[in-house]
């Protein structure tokens, strides 16, 4: 299957769930969607998730990045302007702040996304603050998507990333 099939399946289940009941932005003023003055954030497109947003939506800027875990593999940052097409916006955008993780035993887990904690209040709460009908989509769209070899071989190298951020704190 290709993959823009794939991610059009990932997003359909994830289309109509979020992390709380309500818009979660009220809580932090949509922390997640802004870029800080000066500071190169946004969301990491998943391998060839760049397909689907050819022609470049305005309220997106993709850009090439370096990846320290694989440097021979293409990544690409992605960062909006704080509004969005919500229909199109990017997986890593669709489940935070939530992440796939898949360690050494091969299991795929779904995790708070460390790196989310700073800005969102919900990964400062832990997992019990998220809508449960959300986790366990975003647990059905990963386990579609790493069907494929080359993005569960990506979420291996974020989980990789991951496991160094929290050997840091």
């Amino acid at each position: 299957m290709a993959k823009i099939e794939i991610y059009r399946q990932a997003y359909d289940i994830l289309e109509n769930v979020t992390p709380l009941r309500l818009d979660c932005g009220k809580l932090c003023n949509k922390a997640c969607c802004q870029n800080p003055e000066g500071e190169e954030a946004g969301m990491y497109l998943f391998p060839g998730e760049e397909s689907i947003y050819s022609p470049q939506p305005d309220w997106l800027t993709i850009k090439k990045v370096h990846w320290t875990v694989n440097p021979h593999r293409k990544v690409y940052l992605a960062t909006c302007s704080g509004a969005c097409d919500r229909s199109i916006r990017p997986l890593s955008c669709r489940i935070f702040p939530l992440t796939p993780y898949i360690g050494s035993s091969d299991i795929l887990q779904i995790k708070m996304d460390i790196r989310a904690k700073p800005i969102c209040p919900l990964a400062q709460q832990g997992r019990k603050a998220l809508n449960i009908d959300f986790i366990q989509k975003v647990r059905k769209a990963t386990q579609i998507l790493i069907k494929d070899p080359d993005i569960k071989d990506f979420v291996r190298e974020l989980s990789s990333i991951l496991d160094d951020y929290i050997r840091l704190l």
